[in-house]
Formats: C-alpha cells, sequence, structure tokens
C-alpha cells in the first residue's frame, strides 16, 4: 500500500485468462490550487488521492450472438416498438457503427443492438445482432480506434452481477458481424464491491499496442453496508495482451470529502498528446450541488507498478461552482483544448454551459452556449479539428448544434437539426454524435425510432488505402463537407530491415471535399515483413507487406 495525504483511490488489478481488459487507479499529485478565468462562481482545487491495489482473475466472454433480423433502412430503425439510447462511431471513410435499445423481436424484451452505415450514414444495414444476456444491458457508448476497429461498452442490468458486470465490445470491421465480440468482467464481489454501475463511456487511444483499446469511466457502488459509497467515480483500462486490467475508485466511506452520489460521467482521449480525461459529476456535500472532479492519466507510455504496465497518472482535480449544478456532462480533448459542456440551473431554467481550457485543465474558462430562458439540455461535444468543436443539445423537443472555432470561447447561433417540430426525446442518451453525423430517438412516427442526419460544415479526413510497389503508397480522402486544410501525414515501416524510406511525414496543404490525394515514401531499401502505419490528422491505419530492395509486396 502507499500513502499520501488526502483522499484515497483504490486500485484493482484484474489478471485476465482469455481474453484482454483492464483496470486500475492511481494518486492524484498535489501541484497545487488551478486558475479559472471569467467567473467568480467557479473553483478548480487539484485533488491529492491514495492508491490502493488488490488482484482479481476472472474473466467471463458472452454466449453466442443473437441471429441478425431484419431493419428498415430510411429511417435508420423503424419498428413498431421503441427505439432508444443510440450511440455511435465513425472512422473517416464513411464507415459508422450504431448501437441502441430495442425490442427487434417484440417479445417485450429490450436489449442493446448493434448495427452499422456505410457512406458516411447514406446507407444503413438491413440486420443487427445482440447477444444472448440473460439481464439485457442498456445505454451503450462506442468510439473509433482505427483503422477499422471500434469498441463499446454498457451499462449492466442491475440483476447481472449486482450491477458489477463490466463489458467490453470489439469490432474488428463494422460491416462484418463475424468481427464483433464480446467480454465481461464481474467486480460486484471483488473486494469491498463494485456494483451497481449506473452509467459508463468508453473512449479509445492508438497510440501503443493493438491490444490497449483506451479505458472506461464508470459511476457505480462501492462498499457494503455502512461503508458504502454511492454513485462514486471509477476507471478501468487495459494493462497487458494476456488480460490484465487496472480497475480504479476515487473516494472511499472514512474520507472526510467523499466523492458519491453523481448522476453521469464521460470520458475522452486527447489524439495528439495521448492524455486521458475521465470527468464524473458528484454532489458536493459542502455546497448540496452536483459539481465535476476529473483525473488524468498518460496513455502515451507504460510505467510499471507490482509488477504489471500502468499508465502514469498526471493529477486529478475539482471543478467546483456556487449554487449551480452541472448535469449530463460530456467532454472532449484535442492538442490540450478540453471542452468540458454540462447542463446547468445557473439562471433558473436548464441551459449549456461550457468548461474550456487551452492547457490540458491546468486553467479553465467558463462560458454559456445555450441560455435563452427555454430548458436546453443533454449536451454532448466532439471536435472537429484544431480549437474547432460541435455540440449538439435538446430545446422544446428539437436537436440543435453550434460550433466553436476558437477552443470553446465563443459558439455560434444555435441551428436545428431535424426537420419535423418537436419530435425529439427528451431524456438522457437521447441523442449522440460522430463526424459523419448526429443521430436520436425521434416520435414523428408515433413511437420512438432513430433518425440521422449530417451535422454542421467540416472536413473528415480518413485512410482510404495502403498499397505497394515503389516504396508504400498511402491515400488519404475527404469525405466531409469542407476542405480539409494543413493535413499533417506519416507513414512508418517497422520490422524488417529497412535501410532507406523507414519514416516519411509531411504535409498536405488542402484536400477539397469528396476527393483524394497519394501520398508516399519514396524510395525505400530493405527486406523483410513490416508493417505499414499510416496516419493523416486524426486518422490511423495499418497494413503488413513485404519490403524486397526498393520495392514493398504483398500489401494487405
Amino acid at each position: 500500500m502507499i500513502k499520501m495525504k488526502g483522499k484515497k483511490m483504490l486500485a484493482t488489478l484484474l489478471a485476465t485468462i482469455v481474453v484482454a481488459g483492464a483496470i486500475f487507479v492511481s494518486g492524484a499529485k498535489n501541484n497545487g490550487s488551478i486558475k479559472i478565468n471569467e467567473s467568480e462562481k467557479i473553483t478548480v482545487d487539484r485533488a491529492t488521492i491514495t492508491a490502493n491495489k488488490e488482484l482479481c482473475t476472472e474473466l467471463k466472454t458472452l454466449e453466442k450472438k443473437i441471429i441478425p433480423l431484419p431493419l428498415a433502412d430510411i429511417p435508420v430503425t423503424a419498428g413498431e416498438t421503441d427505439e432508444s439510447h443510440p450511440a455511435i462511431a465513425s472512422d473517416g471513410v464513411g464507415n459508422i457503427w450504431l448501437a441502441f435499445e430495442g425490442d427487434l423481436r417484440q417479445t417485450g424484451e429490450y436489449n442493446v443492438w448493434f448495427t452499422y452505415g456505410t457512406e458516411g450514414g447514406a446507407t444503413w444495414a438491413e440486420n443487427a445482432v445482440a447477444w444472448n444476456i440473460e439481464s439485457p444491458p442498456e445505454r451503450p457508448s462506442l468510439d473509433y480506434w482505427g483503422g477499422t476497429r471500434f469498441f463499446g461498452t454498457m451499462v449492466p442490468s442491475p440483476y447481472d452481477a449486482d450491477g458489477g458486470a463490466l463489458y467490453l465490445l470489439s469490432c474488428e470491421d463494422p460491416t462484418n458481424f463475424d468481427t464483433y465480440t464480446a467480454v465481461y468482467w464481474t467486480v460486484n464481489d471483488l473486494g469491498a464491491g463494485y456494483y451497481g454501475f449506473v452509467d459508463v463511456d468508453i473512449a479509445c487511444d492508438n497510440a501503443l499496442e493493438n491490444w490497449a483499446y483506451g479505458g472506461i469511466s464508470m459511476l457505480g457502488e462501492h462498499g457494503r453496508g455502512g461503508e458504502r459509497l454511492t454513485k462514486t467515480p471509477m476507471f478501468s483500462y487495459q494493462c497487458t495482451e494476456a488480460g490484465v486490467a487496472w480497475f480504479y475508485y476515487f473516494s472511499s466511506a472514512d474520507d472526510p470529502f467523499k466523492i458519491e452520489n453523481g448522476q453521469s460521467t464521460a470520458f475522452d482521449i486527447d489524439p495528439v498528446t495521448h492524455l486521458a480525461y475521465p470527468v464524473w459529476n458528484y454532489l458536493n456535500a459542502e455546497t448540496g450541488v452536483l459539481d465535476i472532479f476529473f483525473y488524468i492519466f498518460d496513455f502515451g507510455k507504460w510505467d510499471e507498478y507490482q509488477g504489471y504496465p500502468i499508465h502514469p497518472d498526471v493529477g486529478g482535480g475539482f471543478i467546483n461552482t456556487t449554487g449551480i449544478n452541472d448535469m449530463n456532462i460530456d467532454i472532449s480533448a484535442y492538442n490540450n483544448n478540453i471542452i468540458i459542456v454540462s447542463q446547468t440551473d445557473e439562471y433558473g431554467s436548464q441551459d449549456i454551459t461550457c468548461y474550456y481550457s487551452t492547457d490540458g485543465l491546468q486553467t479553465v474558462n467558463k462560458v454559456m452556449i445555450a441560455n435563452t430562458g427555454d430548458n436546453e439540455m443533454y449536451p454532448r461535444v466532439m471536435h472537429i479539428g484544431e480549437n474547432s468543436a460541435i455540440c449538439i443539445f435538446v430545446k422544446n423537443g428539437n436537436l440543435y448544434y453550434t460550433q466553436t472555432e476558437d477552443g470553446g470561447a465563443t459558439w455560434s447561433q444555435p441551428t436545428k437539426i431535424n426537420d419535423v417540430d418537436g419530435s425529439v426525446a427528451e431524456e438522457y442518451d437521447t441523442a449522440d454524435m460522430c463526424k459523419a453525423g448526429a443521430i436520436w430517438m425521434d416520435n414523428r412516427n408515433g413511437n420512438y425510432d432513430l433518425f440521422f442526419d449530417t451535422v454542421g460544415a467540416f472536413p473528415i479526413v480518413g485512410i482510404q488505402s495502403i498499397s505497394g510497389g515503389f516504396g508504400a503508397k498511402v491515400t488519404i480522402a475527404n469525405i466531409g463537407n469542407a476542405p480539409a486544410k494543413n493535413v499533417a501525414w506519416s507513414i512508418d515501416l517497422e520490422g524488417g530491415l529497412v535501410l532507406l524510406g523507414k519514416h516519411k511525414e509531411g504535409t498536405i496543404s488542402e484536400i477539397q471535399p469528396g476527393t483524394s490525394t497519394t501520398v508516399s515514401t519514396g524510395l525505400v531499401l530493405g527486406i523483410g515483413k513490416v508493417n505499414i502505419k499510416a496516419r493523416a490528422g486524426e486518422a490511423s491505419a495499418t497494413a503488413s507487406g513485404f519490403v524486397l530492395g526498393p520495392f514493398v509486396l504483398g500489401v494487405s
């Protein structure tokens, strides 16, 4: 056990047997207080946390997937029963992975179903799949890892290991149901018990090994009886290919200041710095309002602890307000620009507030995104480029989007997305978005179906193909609806004996919408099997090939 001043945080190590998945928690470092600008009602303070660790060795795989069932392709769903709480993620070449709750077999039992779209959401599959789970989960979360890979998680049923089942779903190719897999860990009886998960969010990162998917943030119960904490922050990530995982909790029942009674969690990983930013809200017992707790990990490197790899912790802290509830929070991170959006009640009605930072949450500023006097609720936020992001929210039964081009300091006039007025559900997880567009629950047909539409004007850069020949070539496409400017790219040949052309990088000045351009390593010289790793902006892809002299052969 390591002892530090301040609050406690449990790190639980899950050593898995069959498939990789992971868990841990680390102590925040006391770096002093964080400054807040432009609002006297906000304070941000560093947390000082102790990490305690214990070992678990159980991993379970989910049973055979349910047989695919037919769906309508326009709109995305059009069943006689409700489809709800969608989660969506996309790559840069038009493929979309979608999950949602539905009773597609019309048996009265809802499950989480998975399907896909292509051509940027213009076409949707006619099938969907789920898993045979005795007590079905709800409210999925998805993210894009890179190449054609996606990962996801779900909120477990309270009857599934007391709500302590931690799911990890993976998809190697959204258009191929055979590549969909799922495993889970039951942690309800681990140590003092981790159970009753009420909210989860997944974020992906591909900085290191292929098996290192990213991490999952959760809100749940810890301990039993008088030692119980309710809806307290938790966090998980994988640390070995063999399936070892770290699990973190950040507060204990004997702490004088407890972090509990939260309502939502959100998580994102900065694709440039590879810093991970899980956030949770919690009930501040001193002020009686929901404030925000965050923690930062470095997912770009591994240290070692107790013989296992561990991501270094950078520290944690609190964004505290006076008399303002922060609800339904979401976060997006890009190159140290951190944007947290929140549903707040500062002015009597429900509004959308933005907390933004340009230095990785060392300092934080506050600005209102929407406060018209009507209730603006259920925000989501997503970066679309450097200091550029989109926020969606619901108002009066309609879904709106607004955009920032200065890292969150100012936002455009909100624009309505849905065509039929007043048809959007007003509830948590009613909508989600990816770079291809937004998806939402819509009752224009008398029950809740899922509708999809593009949002805003911005480029979507992806790697269309990797090929060989005289050197390695990468085709980079822009499937968005605005020019992509100053696109940084790189090609790396890893493995084999490469004497010349092992690394090449550059910048494409502009790629027009609907067009592509090809870049190359130029002359290479070597021999042996190689992995070809390509990056373009945020997009990445990997292929294998064989270098023979100046040629790259057999690329696949």
